[in-house]
């Protein structure tokens, strides 16, 4: 298992990486070896610590991000949101179906094994998509009144996606046909 931390206007301290490396070994027993895993340490000046962890593997990816003013609790907090990605997706993936990997004793986070209700399409929509540009999406964005809007760039002609960012800024997710 890779793990790479990075640093941004954080200093991590070896006995954290340690940690940090260690209780995230633990996943590779559902992950498998050649899972990524990509942690990013950071700091703000008003005293507040921020942790992104990113795994992916050839079954899944998961992504956790955490702000408090401990990064120790920061990494207990983002581990047992990612068990809990991993054990909610368990029954997409073929490797837990076959290996049966998820057992109760094996949590780190949970007691017991939680149970979860299946999501179900309850609602279908469809849409013209019309070319236009990147700042028209995010005023249609605003008319709309979602966290999200799909369109088609006039720019490139390809479908794109606008979202407001956890900061208030404005995102784009490109496609690739």
């Amino acid at each position: 298992m890779k793990i790479e931390i990075m640093e941004k206007n954080y200093k991590a301290k070896d006995k954290l990486k340690d940690l940090i490396e260690k209780k995230i070994e633990r996943f590779e027993k559902y992950l498998g070896k050649d899972a990524s895993v990509k942690v990013v340490l950071s700091s703000r000046k008003d005293v507040a610590y921020k942790m992104e962890v990113s795994i992916s593997s050839k079954n899944m990816f998961v992504r956790s991000e955490v702000e408090s003013d401990n990064m120790y609790a920061n990494l207990d907090t983002c581990l047992s949101k990612i068990e809990r990605q991993i054990v909610k997706h368990q029954d997409k993936l073929t490797d837990f179906k076959r290996i049966g990997l998820i057992d109760a004793g094996d949590l780190l986070f949970f007691d017991e094994l939680p149970t979860f209700k299946k999501a179900k399409i309850t609602k279908r929509k469809t849409y013209d998509l019309f070319p236009m540009s990147e700042k028209e999406a995010i005023e249609q964005l605003d008319l709309v009144g979602n966290s999200f809007y799909v369109f088609l760039n006039e720019a490139n002609q390809k479908v794109c996606v606008v979202y407001v960012r956890d900061d208030g800024d404005y995102g784009i997710i490109e496609t690739n046909v």
